[in-house]
């Protein structure tokens, strides 16, 4: 590829395993998507699983791909969903597939736990608690599936997993630590004072590596069956939240982002974590971002709720495209209620028009259930910013959307109109493009985050929107805004 050289991405999340290349020029990124498959849990007698030695080699596959087609690959990261994680036990070895997020043993752990005690652990780690965190699904092993917490030496979340499939190193790495609920964001240290309360092997956890900097190679037996060079595998963020805040074109450290895609992550980027009762209320988590960075935010439902409408409205045969369903929308002219997206009645309903319907107590045609649907998204977006500037002290001008969600153009509109900010769209392959920015840190040590964005700017397209200047529209979008917050 001439002077390009050739940076690879593991993107692995729960509906699909992707693998990137990033061709760097010395001043921009060029991403090409060598390889993609889908990936889901599997059922094995009432328990969900995951396929992780399919997924292992569908990268190997991946990583063979980007070596022919783009040559010599100078490293490899990896991002993939958070939370899960495989046990290797004391022979070395893995004591079975990863067990998934879906199973219930983490909700039973979580309901059995004090109100006092869900204080002490956020207190103690700035996280919010959540059924699906691996502190759960662990206690939730150990009770219920004592054998393999009994034969477990080392916990490695996913990213670390295949980390250690690929190369044979043990480690892990701090954003996708922070999806644990036992590492304290103060410290980037795993809290011996949660670690001691639930009686846990402090062993098990991995020491963390320092983004940008080379874990381990690829292993030789690998690289001689692929054909490939041996390639050094780089720390980065592998939380893929956290990779696709890297890809902020942000021109200030102070920034507002939602991650867009089937859910929302909004939030922003911080020094130094905030942990107090009121982040506990409004429900905000201090995550690891890149480079020492937090990255606050809330998990938000997100194009979720379109989704189900469309497949919904296909039941019937017909296929409807993006552009149908904003012209549905768009078309309505009547005054449509306002939903709250993340009502757990929405959470996976067989009927999703119906759900809104029987939530608004209205019977509503399609046309309005679509408008009502971007502008309940919209609403709940600026009460999520407008707790952010609130529990942080700060105001913020520009929201970036990033992630496949930001390609849906009449809902960023939507949210410039009623959070009444400048809205910046793109990149959309966000996750890929942050993994390949912190890589490069590998050959430019003294790259900081804001040089990184800088040339990762140059490498997308961005579209921006401003909020609506016609007063009566805008009076429009501050009443359904109102009508929004009456629900609370």
């Amino acid at each position: 590829m001439g002077n390009k050289k050739n940076y690879v991405a593991f993107d692995c999340g729960n509906s699909s395993i992707r693998v990137l290349s990033g061709l760097f020029d010395g001043e921009k990124i060029e991403t090409k998507l060598v390889h993609q498959v889908p990936n889901e849990a599997i059922n094995v007698n009432g328990i969900f699983y995951w396929d992780i030695l399919y997924i292992f080699r569908e990268l190997q596959i991946g990583l063979q791909k980007a070596f022919i087609k783009y040559g010599h690959v100078e490293s490899v990261g990896i991002s993939t969903w958070g939370i899960d994680f495989g046990l290797l036990g004391k022979s070395g070895q893995l004591l079975g597939n990863p067990l998934c997020y879906r199973n219930d043993f983490g909700e039973k752990v979580l309901n059995s736990l004090s109100k006092e005690e869900k204080d002490k652990i956020f207190k103690a780690t700035g996280i919010l608690d959540h059924p699906m965190n691996s502190l759960y699904q662990l206690l939730g092993i150990k009770k219920y599936l004592p054998e393999y917490y009994k034969e477990a030496e080392k916990f490695l979340l996913i990213p670390d997993l295949l980390a250690w499939l690929f190369t044979g190193v043990i480690c892990g790495e701090p954003s996708i630590a922070s999806t644990t609920q036992v590492l304290n964001m103060r410290d980037w240290e795993y809290s011996s004072e949660v670690i001691d309360h639930f009686k846990l092997n402090p062993s098990l956890f991995p020491p963390l590596t320092k983004h940008g900097e080379v874990y381990g190679n690829l292993k030789q037996d690998i690289a001689g069956s692929l054909k490939i060079n041996i390639c050094p595998f780089v720390s980065l963020p592998s939380h893929d939240t956290a990779s696709a805040v890297v890809s902020v074109p942000a021109t200030s450290d102070d920034f507002l982002f939602i991650s867009s895609g089937t859910w929302s992550l909004i939030g922003t980027e911080l020094k130094e974590p905030i942990i107090n009762a009121d982040v506990y209320k409004e429900g905000f988590a201090n995550e690891g971002g890149a480079l020492g960075t937090i990255t606050f935010l809330k998990n938000s439902t997100g194009m979720h709720i379109l989704q189900n409408i469309k497949r919904e409205m296909e039941k019937e045969g017909q296929k409807y495209s993006w552009d149908q369903l904003v012209k549905m929308a768009d078309s309505c002219m009547s005054i449509v209620p306002v939903f709250d997206p993340n009502d757990k009645s929405f959470y996976n309903p067989l009927d999703m028009p119906a759900a809104i319907c029987e939530y608004t107590k209205q019977e509503l045609s399609i046309e309005e259930v679509l408008a009502s649907a971007y502008i309940s998204l919209a609403c709940s977006y600026k009460q999520s910013i407008e707790k952010i500037e609130k529990l942080s002290n700060k105001k913020y001008k520009v929201i970036h959307i990033v992630g496949g969600g930001c390609r849906n153009d009449y809902l960023n509109q939507i949210s410039s109109d009623i959070t009444e900010k400048i809205v910046i769209a793109g990149p959309e392959e966000a996750t890929s493009l942050g993994n390949i920015g912190i890589q490069l840190k590998k050959d430019q040590p003294d790259l900081s985050l804001f040089k990184i964005r800088q040339i990762l700017k140059k490498s997308i397209n961005t579209r921006s929107f401003t909020p609506v200047k016609d007063q009566s529209l805008k009076n429009k979008m501050e009443a359904y805004y109102e009508k929004y917050k009456e629900l609370f």
